[in-house]
């Protein structure tokens, strides 16, 4: 059903899509870094925000701190999407709880998967520093813990996980690769 409604209510990207959301009810699905982020931001854009949470948030005390500010975010903690509704749009959706089984239907008009993304650095582990998410920690130029090792993208603790910013950081730790390997 997921497919259905990709692009017509259902969205990855709220930096993309957050706009068309103004003033309108939006539900964010995920507990992590990146759901908190996504809520705080459509909070100041849209008129109610529901933050559907499959067990606890497990977030960066900075977006803890934002997000317990905001007064138009509902969180639905322990709870999974059980139904999708609407006909060419999505105009609703339905959560269940996990423990009680108890389902509500929420009328909204867009929906933001925040599930969150496992970055592939396990083969990493002990050799560069890493943050709690298991993100590579960088310096402003792509620099690791490790001198002559470099890293970019979404494995990376920068703040904003979008393709273009993935390139840009790719081609400053490209030059500063090169650098390091012809001047030492």
């Amino acid at each position: 059903d997921e497919e259905r409604y990709l692009g017509r209510g259902l969205s990855v990207c709220s930096t993309c899509d957050g706009p068309l959301y103004r003033d309108k009810v939006v539900a964010v699905v995920g507990g992590g870094n990146s759901a908190l982020q996504t809520a705080i931001e459509m909070s100041k854009i849209a008129r109610e925000v529901h933050l559907v949470v499959r067990s606890t948030i497990r977030a960066d005390e900075s977006y803890l701190h934002a997000y317990t500010e905001r007064k138009n975010i509902i969180t639905h903690t322990n709870t999974v999407i059980s139904a999708l509704h609407g006909n060419s749009l999505l105009k609703a959706i339905t959560i269940k709880d996990r423990d009680s089984g108890r389902e509500t239907r929420i009328e909204l008009d867009g929906v933001f998967a925040e599930i969150g993304w496992i970055p592939n650095t396990d083969f990493l582990e002990g050799f560069v520093d890493m943050n709690e998410q298991k993100e590579i920690k960088i310096d402003i130029n792509c620099h690791t813990s490790v001198p002559g090792i470099y890293a970019a993208g979404d494995v990376t603790n920068i703040k904003t996980k979008q393709i273009i910013t993935a390139a840009g950081e790719g081609a400053k730790a490209a030059l500063e690769a090169y650098e390091y390997l012809v001047n030492g």
